[in-house]
């Protein structure tokens, strides 16, 4: 598979003089996940359905979940670091977006969530599935609100969004991620029965709610 490398001159292009100055200072994934707690809002889309992309996002200073992490997949991408998404899959309840990263072989998570508990974790996990099982006692149900009701069912393997080209990096809208992520892309139960239940596939009438 080829992978896209980052559009910079694009990205120059698209991006005012102050801020390029900002984007260059997001320079390590806890900068990232600083600024996405303190200067994000976060997006309830009060006039339908929405996909920013990582330069609306700065601009507009608002984000859901999965335009948060495509904002924070571009800015390490523009830093050098690999733009690798893992989705958090509860089919009675919404989904979750991390960007994941290694720092001295342990795993740490970028992600923009209305939810304190539900936003980027350290590096100090061994393997992906520890750091998913991480978010487990914190991902109970926006409909009820109760810490009981425990919904997060599975989760990918890490996605290259280097695989769908630079274009989404500079778009205003990321619908081509948003439709198309997840193809041909299986899910791990966290909590299977067996062997034969552990992957299945995403839901995508999920992506049409």
């Amino acid at each position: 598979m080829q992978l896209a490398t980052f559009p910079h001159e694009e990205f120059r292009v698209a991006l005012g003089d102050s801020e390029l100055e900002l984007v260059q200072s997001l320079d390590s994934p806890e900068k990232v996940q600083a600024f996405l707690a303190a200067e994000l809002t976060y997006n309830f889309e009060p006039d339908g359905t929405t996909a920013y992309g990582p330069v609306e996002v700065l601009r507009r200073r608002t984000a859901h979940c999965f335009e948060g992490a495509v904002f924070a997949a571009a800015l390490l991408w523009y830093h050098g670091w690999e733009p690798l998404l893992v989705l958090l899959e509860a089919p009675q309840d919404f989904d979750h977006n991390l960007i994941v990263y290694r720092r001295d072989g342990l795993l740490g998570s970028l992600s923009h969530s209305r939810h304190e508990e539900l936003r980027g974790k350290p590096p100090r996990f061994a393997g992906l599935r520890d750091l998913v099982l991480s978010y487990y006692p914190d991902y109970f149900s926006d409909w009820t609100h109760d810490r009981n009701d425990l919904t997060l069912r599975g989760f990918s393997q890490p996605i290259d969004l280097r695989a769908f080209g630079p274009g989404w990096v500079t778009s205003s809208g990321a619908w081509h991620l948003y439709f198309h992520l997840l193809d041909g892309v299986r899910l791990e139960k966290l909590f299977p029965t067996g062997e034969a239940d552990r992957y299945y596939s995403y839901p995508l009438e999920h992506l049409y709610d």
